[in-house]
């Protein structure tokens, strides 16, 4: 009887009901760690993974715009530093407890209520652009004599990126991606101020990247599907057809360079098709960059999973809205400046079925667009990268 009713019981309360035990010094490791952000912005952004600036004006929009606010003891402050800490470092909450002088259960709870607002914030954050948004030319574009006029309908680019993620036994199969790990695939949607305009979140590791756009167009009502003309700039794992412009690809026959190291470590591109991938390549890196940048700044998305599949969705969309409101409050941030333009390690994923698949869907209207693009990029070949 004792073990079928009474020590289940005494488990259960000591896990989801008893509180633990009062730190004595609650709240001196924020205080020591508010004096040290506070004098030195670069020990901020190294703890923090953001300036002082940012981390207080943070702060005052989760507070004023989302709900989260202080308890007798704990400030907004301190909850937001335990969550950034997290992210941040991928820190266990028992370890956060310790350098913060709190016991886990408050951790966690602070954890979880800076979650929902930071969610909340992300939804105001990750603009989907409106067709009406989506006609414009991007004024960076326009700029940016490498690419204009050649790729007038460029409207942002789109790739797949994994996120680790810890699941159930029965599930690890459909989460097991090529990186051997269980993951999410993450599909975005970037513009050339590596701001994420569009996510489509939680798809297990498994799925090719030519899956998750099915998924995301079949799935939802408000997928910012490119009008006329207009494109997004996708690697060979997606088709080339009308709204995604991909580049050309090597055949049994003839080989394509595509990635910037091989222009870079080789010769100059020998045909258009070369000197289109090159353009290509260099302007779909906005991509690669944006999440490079997004990566290595919230560790707990590449480092070993704490979180379960639920959490770890929710994570996501926190931190890229925590990226894209670093990014549009410009402050201070060296971070974005690194250069992640050759990270390509994750695009090259497809074997000769997926290749075969996204070629078997090309469309002989975004054919055009590539090779008249192509064309003219031949014709003015002494631009120079």
């Amino acid at each position: 009887m004792e073990d079928l009713l009474i020590q289940p019981t005494l488990d259960y309360y000591e896990r989801y009901i008893h509180r633990g035990p009062y730190q004595t010094g609650g709240g001196l490791g924020w205080q020591n760690l508010r004096d040290r952000i506070q004098n030195d912005n670069a020990a901020c952004l190294q703890l923090l993974r953001m300036s002082f600036a940012a981390f207080t004006e943070l702060c005052n929009i989760l507070s004023q715009n989302y709900g989260l606010q202080p308890t007798q003891n704990v400030s907004v402050e301190e909850s937001v530093a335990m969550f950034l800490r997290v992210c941040g470092h991928n820190e266990v909450q028992r370890d956060i407890g310790l350098r913060f002088g709190r016991n886990q259960e408050t951790v966690k709870r602070k954890f979880g209520e800076v979650l929902r607002a930071t969610e909340l914030l992300a939804f105001d954050y990750i603009k989907t652009p409106t067709m009406q948004e989506l006609r414009r030319i991007p004024q960076h574009l326009q700029a940016d004599r490498r690419y204009w006029p050649f790729f007038s309908g460029f409207v942002g680019a789109m790739d797949g990126t994994h996120v680790c993620v810890k699941v159930k036994h029965e599930l690890q199969a459909m989460y097991w991606s090529r990186h051997d790990r269980t993951s999410f695939n993450v599909m975005a949607i970037c513009d050339m101020n590596i701001l994420f305009t569009y996510v489509w979140n939680g798809a297990p590791g498994s799925c090719h990247d030519t899956r998750v756009l099915s998924l995301a167009q079949d799935g939802d009502p408000e997928f910012p599907l490119p009008p006329g003309d207009k494109y997004y700039v996708v690697d060979s794992g997606y088709p080339n057809k009308q709204g995604f412009l991909a580049p050309y690809r090597s055949s049994r026959n003839r080989v394509v360079r595509y990635h910037l190291s091989q222009f870079n470590n080789g010769p100059p591109p020998m045909n258009k098709e070369e000197l289109y991938n090159r353009s290509h390549a260099s302007l779909r890196s906005i991509i690669e960059r944006t999440f490079g940048v997004w990566k290595k700044k919230w560790r707990i998305l590449r480092d070993d999973p704490r979180y379960g599949l639920e959490v770890q969705k929710r994570v996501i969309i926190a931190t890229m809205g925590l990226h894209n409101f670093i990014r549009v409050s410009n402050f201070s941030d060296t971070d974005f400046f690194e250069d992640f333009s050759e990270v390509h390690t994750e695009n090259e994923q497809n074997d000769s079925n997926e290749q075969d698949e996204a070629e078997r869907e090309d469309r002989p209207y975004m054919a055009n667009i590539r090779d008249n693009i192509a064309d003219m990029l031949w014709d003015n070949r002494n631009n120079r990268f």
